[in-house]
């Protein structure tokens, strides 16, 4: 049965490194409690009551969602509900003995839908892209900041999501190495790449009438950016060409663009976008000279 060309596609590409640790039950919250103070909710931290974990953020209620030690210290993730467009956002909590408590900024992508493990010495906190659902988007928190993780802010609402604000999926981390495809499997995978590549890509006439969906096109760029690392790969820009003299061109340039200044691509596959882009605006331009 011939691979469907995604399929192909995906062996150029190197997967995220998994996280080693498995994920831990939460332990016990026993130290922490929700509150009342006055009209509101806050955080008691044994004999310390924290007003307002959310800053300027509104919230109607606030939850533990979860305790978790790590190494000699509690983190609580603190989950604030609040009704409207974004009905969740999360806080951690860290308190250590002899220390004052300290409180990360408000971070999430609005989805209630949150789970927690500890991976390297950080709380790396996993939830929906968006309230409505969607790909995975990964916070880690780790000596008072969270930071996002693999994935980046959307530009404009996922097209799986129902047009609900949130976080876009995540890009591949990087390219294959050569090196480390043996000379026999590089060749079955460049071989399969062409037999598999559509047929009404392969002419800028018949791409003329083809819909490319965006991340289909990112998609496919990617992994032929990829591919076209490789030695003997020349066959990939050839077939590649007339994408980019058709109608779908400067999408195509404008979405390696777009890959190669993004600061959260991995660096090697930054390399291999741009070189990409630089080979098929020599090809394209040389073609225009003719």
């Amino acid at each position: 049965m011939k691979p469907s060309l995604g399929a192909v596609l995906a062996l150029s590409l190197a997967p995220a490194a998994a996280d080693a640790q498995r994920r831990p039950a939460p332990t016990p919250a026993r130290d922490v409690a929700i509150v009342s103070a006055g009209s509101e909710q806050a955080v008691r931290l044994g004999d310390v009551t924290l007003s307002r974990p959310f800053g300027a953020q509104l919230v109607d209620r606030l939850a533990v969602a979860g305790s978790y030690a790590v190494n000699g210290r509690r983190l609580h993730l603190i989950r604030g509900e609040a009704a409207g467009d974004c009905p969740a956002r999360f806080v951690v909590v860290e308190a250590a003995r002899g220390a004052d408590p300290v409180v990360s900024d408000p971070f999430g992508t609005c989805s209630p839908a949150a789970s927690a493990r500890v991976s390297r010495g950080a709380l790396v906190v996993s939830m929906p892209a968006t309230a409505a659902g969607g790909p995975p988007v990964r916070f880690a928190y780790q000596g008072g900041a969270v930071r996002l993780l693999d994935a980046r802010p959307a530009a404009a609402p996922a097209a799986d999501a129902g047009g609900a604000p949130g976080y876009a999926a995540p890009a591949p981390s990087s390219c294959r190495s050569a090196a480390g495809v043996d000379a026999a499997t590089q060749a079955e995978i460049l071989a399969d790449f062409e037999r598999s590549y559509p047929a009404e890509y392969r002419r800028a006439k018949t791409l003329e009438n083809a819909a490319v969906a965006p991340d289909e096109l990112r998609g496919l760029l990617t992994g032929m950016a990829c591919l076209a690392t490789w030695p003997g790969s020349e066959r990939v820009v050839e077939v590649a060409r007339p994408l980019f003299e058709s109608r779908h061109g400067p999408q195509a340039f404008a979405t390696l663009d777009a890959i190669a200044r993004d600061p959260l691509t991995e660096a090697n596959l930054q390399a291999a976008v741009r070189r990409f882009s630089a080979e098929m605006t020599y090809q394209v331009g040389d073609d225009a000279l003719d």
